[in-house]
């Protein structure tokens, strides 16, 4: 198998100082260099879409930001504080044979207590999964460009009545506005709510919630060659009775809707039902958790229980500030296979069948930018009549981070899928991937407190362009108005000779 080889070097560097309009200002500044060659899946997806997926290109990026302000122990005051805000700007470019800009965050908030109001564009993921090592949450994973948006929620786990009994909840009105896209100026409506069964240091906690998102409105960039689907004009629905059947999820009834959207609910409905155990001790923290996602209606009749992300999380606390050995582990099974053919479970109910991220009038798929907003391992195609022509997969991934030694740290990510294709289109016989990354980091002192890393990526199989990949990064890091860097980072930046 002939593998392409390009070398990737990143240099970057993390500064906080005593800021500009705050106290606690970060800025971080990089510079990325990538020669030939595609980019191996694990290092573009769950990047938040900046990462080209082929050819030489230079990347350079500027953040800056301020976040809420948090009590420690040199500043314990700041417990009573109930007003405060927060920023960030992030400009990311790319040089190369498509030169892009890209704005990954751009946006001010504000809370009271523990209610915050923000507008813009952030980083987040939303559901029950491992947020770093893992595959990503099924309905909103960090791969693609952030969503600008306006969200109102709470910023952590408010008490309901009772110390055991916790809720964390937002609603957002966004834009998924892409000038690529088959339909135009679309609207996002997103909504998530969460409970925690258990106080918040008990040895044993539950957790169960739901996200719900749906893309509404917009314009067809074509004229449509069928009306069943969309107005005379191209144009969808986006009145008050539309907006009651997207918040609802009840079908539309507006006097003058298409077929579609008068028989079915208005927009693209999906998201998850999100199942949680967590288990910890002042040595290990153990989730096991369980996301079932859902397009609607699939999600009243349960007729795709088959389907959903199972994952477990293995935290190891350190005991010490040098100590050794494995730190994280995470293993998940993603299974997207049935998506409602089978029928449910039980009983006689209506077969509803789905296409996970595919839609008959968002041709564009549930993608943000050309990038799948979900899972990343269900992704675009150049199929022009669906998103995604490989949504009926298998998946398992695995991956771990260890200290080798107390300077060095180590992490891998292997993933293996299988695919039969789409249910439209299958394939003959399934296909096959693997991917694979693994990264290396180390503190280096000459720097006073920067940081040496480096990757090597590759995919192999029948999905993917077959790729082999290496990155070198440097990281450095000054100042101590931040109370944010870990403590065995913190440790070694003040006592090491």
């Amino acid at each position: 198998m002939l593998f392409r080889i390009y070398l990737l070097v990143l240099s970057s560097v993390l500064v906080h100082a005593q800021g500009i309009l705050t106290t606690a200002e970060t800025y971080e500044t990089s510079v990325r260099l990538t020669a030939a060659g595609s980019v191996p899946f694990w290092m573009q997806a769950r990047q938040y879409g900046v990462m080209p997926s082929k050819g030489s290109f230079l990347q350079t990026s500027f953040l800056i930001h301020s976040d809420y302000q948090k009590p420690s122990k040199t500043r314990p005051y700041l417990q009573n504080k109930r007003l405060d805000w927060g920023y960030a700007l992030e400009v990311t470019g790319n040089v190369g044979r498509n030169p892009q800009l890209f704005l990954p965050q751009a946006h001010l908030k504000f809370k009271y207590k523990n209610l915050e109001l923000y507008a813009g564009k952030r980083k987040e993921l939303i559901g029950i999964a491992d947020s770093t090592l893992g595959m990503g949450p099924y309905s909103w994973s960090g791969n693609a460009m952030p969503v600008p948006k306006i969200q109102l929620g709470l910023t952590q786990w408010t008490s309901l009545f009772t110390p055991h009994l916790a809720i964390q909840a937002s609603m957002a009105h966004g834009w998924l506005d892409d000038r690529e896209a088959y339909v135009r100026r679309a609207y996002l409506h997103q909504k998530n709510l969460y409970f925690r069964f258990g106080k918040l240091q008990a040895n044993v906690l539950g957790f169960v919630g739901i996200n719900h998102q749906v893309q509404w409105a917009g314009t067809s960039s074509v004229v449509p060659a069928n009306t069943n689907y969309f107005q005379l004009d191209g144009s969808l629905p986006r009145d008050a009775a539309a907006f009651l059947s997207v918040l609802t999820g009840k079908r539309g009834f507006g006097k003058n809707y298409n077929p579609y959207d008068h028989e079915e609910r208005v927009g693209n409905h999906l998201g998850s039902v999100d199942l949680a155990l967590q288990i910890q001790s002042d040595a290990q923290r153990i989730c096991i958790y369980r996301q079932q996602p859902y397009e609607m209606p699939s999600l009243m009749y349960l007729s795709n229980l088959r389907d959903g992300l199972w994952g477990i999380s293995i935290h190891t606390h350190a005991t010490g500030y040098l100590q050794t050995g494995l730190r994280n582990v995470v293993f998940e099974v993603l299974s997207t296979q049935d998506q409602g053919r089978k029928g449910p479970l039980w009983g006689t109910k209506p077969i509803w069948t789905e296409q996970y991220f595919n839609h008959l009038q968002y041709k564009q798929g549930w993608s943000y930018q050309g990038r799948t907003i979900g899972v990343p391992f269900i992704n675009p195609s150049t199929n022009q009549s669906y998103f995604n022509n490989n949504n009926l997969l298998t998946v398992y991934h695995l991956a771990a981070e260890a200290w080798l030694t107390s300077q060095w740290q180590v992490t891998g990510r292997l993933s293996y899928l299988t695919s039969r294709g789409n249910p439209d289109h299958l394939y003959t016989h399934p296909r096959q991937q693997l991917c694979f990354l693994i990264e290396a980091q180390r503190m280096i002192w000459f720097l006073k407190g920067s940081a040496l890393h480096a990757s090597m990526a590759g995919d192999a199989g029948d999905l993917y362009p077959s790729s082999l990949a290496f990155s070198v990064s440097i990281k450095k890091r000054w100042g101590f108005v931040d109370e944010s860097i870990p403590e065995l980072e913190r440790y070694r930046l003040r006592y090491r000779r």
